[in-house]
């Protein structure tokens, strides 16, 4: 016997596997799958997931992982124990979810799978985040699911604060490069976040008041000052240099380079991510 449960809000046209589990959407038109996904004011039923068993661990993993792909918030709801739900899931689930809202997180990440360059992104971006997320070492030694979750609650909020949200991804990507490097005593965080995005491939700097959008330090600055001082704006010394801070100029350079962290945190690469678009703001290349 299967079980089934209903996903709402994933955009995604057709069948795929990934991570032991079956997708199935409701829709295979591109336009109408879109349409249903990015609803702000709802949340649309869009097709279903199955397996042998869906455990609870399972389903909050995978609302996780699906949610930081959309960067909007996706439900899934409690299985059921009839595998015609797959083929008819409108006769066992409810047609959308009526919420508070959903916060929109910036656009999703990775592309339609209704286009042939991303054909098989988000099948693989998931096998890939579940299998991470279920191997338990894995997230011991490196806080990764940590880094996941923190950087989804950033737009799950039902009110999105922005210091709240900082302090989240700021957070999330310390603990995953300390973690990491097993460095829990240099007392700079820049230091050890440098290291491991250095590792990664990305082009960033510990301190560089000329380039202070790749510049560590700059996230760090302004989560000090938004949390000691209630401040959104602050002046500091970098380098010899004085230079002047808004966290509303930086809060996408910080979500997007965390969520590329997740993303190279796992070994995904579909050879269609511009790994500078945190930078440049263009998601593909």
């Amino acid at each position: 016997m299967s079980q089934v449960a209903a996903l709402y809000g994933f955009e995604f046209t057709m069948p795929f596997s990934a991570g032991g589990l079956e997708f199935q959407p409701l829709h295979g038109e591109y336009s109408r799958a879109r349409v249903l996904a990015r609803d702000s004011s709802k949340h649309n039923l869009t097709g279903t997931v199955s397996a042998p068993t869906l455990s609870q661990d399972q389903l909050f993993q995978l609302e996780a992982v699906l949610s930081f792909i959309e960067h909007l918030e996706v439900l899934v709801s409690k299985p059921v124990n009839d595998i015609a739900a797959v083929n008819k899931p409108e006769d066992h689930f409810e047609l959308h979810v009526v919420t508070p809202g959903r916060h929109n997180g910036g656009g999703a990440v990775l592309g339609s799978d209704a286009f042939g360059a991303w054909r098989n992104s988000r099948s693989t971006f998931i096998g890939l985040a579940l299998k991470h997320l279920a191997d338990a070492e894995y997230c011991q030694r490196t806080r990764f699911n940590s880094l996941l979750y923190k950087s989804v609650e950033t737009f799950r909020q039902r009110r999105p604060f922005l210091e709240i949200s900082w302090f989240l991804l700021v957070s999330g990507l310390e603990a995953f490069c300390r973690a990491s490097l097993a460095d829990y005593t240099t007392k700079n965080a820049a230091v050890p976040i440098t290291s491991v995005l250095k590792n990664y491939g990305f082009n960033v700097y510990q301190d560089d008041p000329a380039n202070l959008q790749r510049s560590i330090s700059t996230y760090l600055h302004i989560r000090n000052a938004l949390f000691h001082q209630g401040d959104y704006s602050t002046t500091v010394r970098m380098n010899d240099s004085e230079v002047a801070l808004d966290c509303l100029q930086y809060f996408f350079n910080l979500q997007m380079l965390t969520s590329l962290t997740v993303m190279k945190a796992i070994g995904f690469d579909d050879g269609h991510m511009n790994w500078d678009c945190w930078i440049d703001r263009q998601l593909h290349r």
